[in-house]
């Protein structure tokens, strides 16, 4: 029987690199943000969005104006849920409607679902099983930095804006500390694989 099967975790604590790990061992991952892109190019959301930001929040060949966007949701916070109002719906839909194309040709295929927000959102009940993914507040600072250029300030600006990695953890089904190299990542994704493997095997 296949599963669904997130992976979450505050910004900066590697999730993603969890999420690669997965991919190029075979599994299926889908990425929460990739999703929100895609959506974006749907007819009935962007009208959506047309009514709310204007004709003009769309530039180019139908993509989003997201520096528009982001300065408009930055000062009035219930323009950003009207936005998310539109969005999340959206994605969860194309992530129901995906997998039930998966299901089709795989029907015991385990699906790993990468986003930020399933926890904050109550979405945990959506899936199988929940896997938060966490880090050292400098260790993830220092990513960021180097990473992404975010300079320490606005890192932890948006730091504070996401639920604590001890709250996390209280929600989580399985829990992988990712402070150390790759390597150790690695080895943390081959337990957790076994961890699954031996869970979703019992009767």
């Amino acid at each position: 029987m296949s599963k669904k099967i997130a992976i979450t975790g505050g910004i900066g604590s590697g999730k993603s690199s969890l999420a690669k790990i997965l991919a190029q061992k075979g599994y299926c991952v889908w990425d929460a943000d990739v999703f929100s892109r895609e959506v974006l190019f749907f007819p009935e959301v962007q009208a959506r969005i047309k009514a709310i930001f204007g004709n003009s929040v769309f530039i180019g060949d139908g993509q989003l104006n997201r520096e528009l966007v982001r300065s408009q949701i930055f000062a009035n916070a219930k323009l950003k849920k009207s936005l998310e109002k539109i969005i999340h719906p959206a994605i969860h839909d194309l992530f129901n409607s995906k997998y039930r194309e998966l299901l089709k040709v795989a029907s015991t295929a385990w699906v790993f679902y990468e986003a930020s927000l399933i926890l904050e959102k109550g979405r945990k009940s959506f899936f199988d099983f929940c896997v938060v993914v966490v880090a050292d507040e400098n260790v993830k600072l220092r990513r960021l930095s180097e990473k992404r250029n975010l300079p320490e300030a606005e890192a932890r600006k948006i730091m504070a804006t996401q639920m604590s990695d001890s709250e996390k953890i209280s929600h989580a089904d399985y829990v992988i500390d990712n402070s150390a190299s790759l390597d150790l990542l690695e080895k943390s994704a081959e337990k957790l694989i076994l961890y699954l493997s031996e869970k979703f095997s019992s009767p």
